[in-house]
């Protein structure tokens, strides 16, 4: 990720951030934990993913999305301490520096969200179930059994998503740019229209959460 680098003080994070840890010599794959607290010139507290075996001394690069600037953040550190009480929890070294950068709009994520589709259909206000399996900043796919609507249609879509343990029900206009036939059903093409300020925050960091190339 290419960007800026900035003191993990000056970000000014709250408890409960949500990081995505990536430890090196496992998986590609990224667990959860969030943040618990921070001193200067000591550590950064987070929850501990229980599942690993993980050691003292292991490095770890450690991503989140940052609100404030509605930027993706990455530093790399490593484990100093580990306890289980009162909670599985681990310190990590404060970070020389946090690399932040801003999400691209074109970045897509894969997930599975029902999303209850809204549309006009003869001048009558109709809707249907969907499933996004793709999503970015500025779009979306879904795939449903049939979609009335044309290329071209405005529609909205209803969904939830769950950033750092809220729930957030987003309605987001968006026109369909493609359609085409699927095994037991349809898939179209969504380009979203502007988003207000909170919900294209939310979305940023729902798709931050779920994309492995940041």
């Amino acid at each position: 990720m290419e960007g800026q680098s900035i003191q993990f003080m000056d970000l000014k994070l709250s408890p409960g951030q949500l990081f995505q840890l990536q430890f090196e010599g496992y998986t590609d794959e990224r667990e959860k934990s969030i943040l618990v607290g921070y001193r200067r010139n000591a550590t950064v507290i987070v929850t501990l993913p229980v599942a690993l075996g993980i050691k003292v001394g292991e490095k770890i690069n450690v991503r989140f999305f940052y609100g404030r600037k509605s930027s993706a953040c990455a530093f790399q550190t490593e484990v100093v301490a580990i306890s289980k009480v009162p909670f599985p929890h681990m310190h990590l070294k404060m970070p020389e520096e946090v690399l932040t950068g801003e999400v691209r709009q074109n970045v897509r994520a894969d997930v599975e969200v029902v999303a209850r589709v809204d549309f006009s259909l003869d001048g009558a206000d109709q809707n249907t179930t969907a499933k996004i399996v793709d999503l970015s900043l500025n779009g979306a796919r879904i795939i449903g059994r049939k979609f009335d609507f044309d290329i071209g249609s405005e529609i909205k879509l209803v969904f939830k998503i769950n950033v750092t343990g809220i729930e957030y029900e987003l309605t987001v206009a968006a026109i369909a740019r493609s359609k085409q036939e699927i095994e037991n059903g349809k898939s179209v093409g969504l380009q979203f229209l502007e988003l207000p300020a909170n919900d294209k925050i939310a979305l940023q960091a729902f798709v931050l959460t779920h994309i492995n190339d940041l």
